[in-house]
């Protein structure tokens, strides 16, 4: 059994609802700028060409929060294993996202690495 500190272990359920609230707000703010950027580039004389590249570099940035949004899930299941495995309820610290009952049971098996 994992004897965590509740009160660091409320503060990585804290960060970590945090961290999820930064993806969101990143992930919105790539498609503001996406729309933003359609809308000054209309009768700029910007070439369809430079237009094209610079869309694609904000689609790839905007990938790559997905992408690591998609990690912080993980990373999350992984610290909901930790807390399974100690003395505390896995409610006790605020589960910042739920997981559907096939990733619970996927999620079952993922071995903690040290």
């Amino acid at each position: 059994m994992l004897n965590l500190d509740p009160v660091k272990t409320q503060a990585v359920a804290d960060q970590t609802r945090q961290t999820f609230a930064a993806l969101d707000s990143a992930l919105a703010d790539a498609a503001h700028l996406t729309a933003a950027f359609l809308s000054a580039s209309q009768n700029s004389g910007m070439t369809a060409s430079e237009s094209q590249r610079i869309l694609k570099q904000i689609h790839d940035s905007a990938t790559k929060i997905i992408e690591g949004r998609s990690d912080m899930v993980r990373a999350t299941a992984l610290l909901t294993r930790c807390v399974e495995r100690s003395q505390h309820d896995v409610t006790a610290f605020g589960c910042p996202i739920g997981l559907e009952l096939e990733e619970r049971e996927t999620a079952r098996h993922l071995t903690l690495v040290a």
